[in-house]
């Protein structure tokens, strides 16, 4: 009976030992899954893999990339809004999921905000608006100066109703007083083959989108939607140089997951997160693809984040951009 009651002791003091590890064990111990809220191909595709490659090898674990695109990103975000909080879903947050979304949803299905954790901000592709090169115009005077003269008769493409690129185009047209029609695609590659082929003359989108055409010569860049000039683009003027210093604009990414995470968690990805963009290779090979690291942690990017959920969404009421 002694050495029954020893050996049940014992066993009972191991279970409770190996589970005491087990519970005890350091965020992460099984694979991670990044939603990027794009398809296969584009700025924030390529964002997200390179930060999960980067990541994976920080934590030591793999992190597997989901894309789930359509609805604006709203269906990828909704989905990690909706995640158990628990540091294994992860969200490439962008300007579409929580910019111009916000601002054209009529009823978005989650609270930009409250239902998600921000770890930081990672980079921004500026937007450049560029014409057909067929077209006479070679500079942005020359292009409000034409479109004035021939109202109505110009048309800008966008990857469709209430993205990023319909709302620059507005912010285009208030601030320089043309009049231009909108031309909504269901992505950004059908208007980019459009506009080479003349189909339609003026995009305002991310560089990433257009830079190999801008390198063919079968589209001509007048203005960057920058503070600065681009490094990509350095004789390429900003929207300031030309007159508009309000028409700033830029498909930005950034690094969040479910409300609720634990600290640890949330320490970790952002200690991580902050290591990444500070690494000199990631930023060079961001630049590469047209893409500018442009770091923020936590509340930072939190305070970024509702100051552009601010500005789109003066632009959606002033110019009646909406989605039901």
């Amino acid at each position: 009976m002694r050495i029954l009651t020893v050996l049940l002791a014992w066993i009972i003091t191991l279970l409770l030992v190996t589970s005491n590890l087990a519970l005890a064990a350091p965020y992460p111990t099984r694979y991670l899954t990044l939603i990027v809220p794009v398809p296969v191909g584009g700025a924030g595709d390529f964002v997200g893999r390179l930060v999960a490659e980067r990541l994976s090898n920080a934590l030591g674990e793999r992190v597997i990339v989901d894309n789930r695109g359509g609805a604006s990103g709203t269906i990828a975000a909704m989905a990690v809004a909706r995640a158990a909080p628990d540091g294994y879903t992860l969200l490439l947050s962008s300007s579409t999921t929580h910019a111009t979304a916000p601002a054209a949803f009529k009823a978005l299905p989650y609270d930009p905000i409250k239902d998600f954790t921000h770890f930081g901000l990672i980079a921004t592709a500026p937007a450049v608006l560029s014409i057909n090169a067929a077209l006479p115009p070679k500079s942005l005077v020359e292009l409000v100066d034409y479109a004035k003269r021939n109202p109505d008769q110009l048309n800008y493409g966008s990857s469709g109703v209430g993205a990023p690129g319909q709302f620059w185009g507005e912010m285009f047209k208030t601030a320089s007083k043309v009049r231009m029609v909108h031309v909504p695609y269901k992505g950004t590659a059908p208007a980019m083959l459009d506009l080479v082929s003349g189909q339609i003359h003026v995009i305002l989108d991310g560089l990433p989108s257009q830079l190999s055409n801008i390198q063919a010569g079968t589209i001509r860049p007048l203005a960057a939607m920058s503070t600065a000039r681009l490094p990509m683009l350095p004789d390429v003027p900003t929207m300031a140089e030309a007159g508009y210093p309000t028409v700033l604009g830029g498909l930005w990414f950034g690094l969040s997951g479910p409300a609720g995470l634990p600290k640890d968690v949330v320490d970790r990805l952002s200690t991580e997160l902050a290591k990444i963009n500070a690494d000199p290779t990631f930023q060079d090979k961001l630049q590469l693809f047209g893409i500018i690291s442009t770091p923020l942690r936590n509340d930072d990017y939190v305070k970024f984040i509702q100051g552009e959920i601010s500005r789109y969404g003066k632009i959606a009421l002033e110019t009646d951009i909406s989605i039901n």
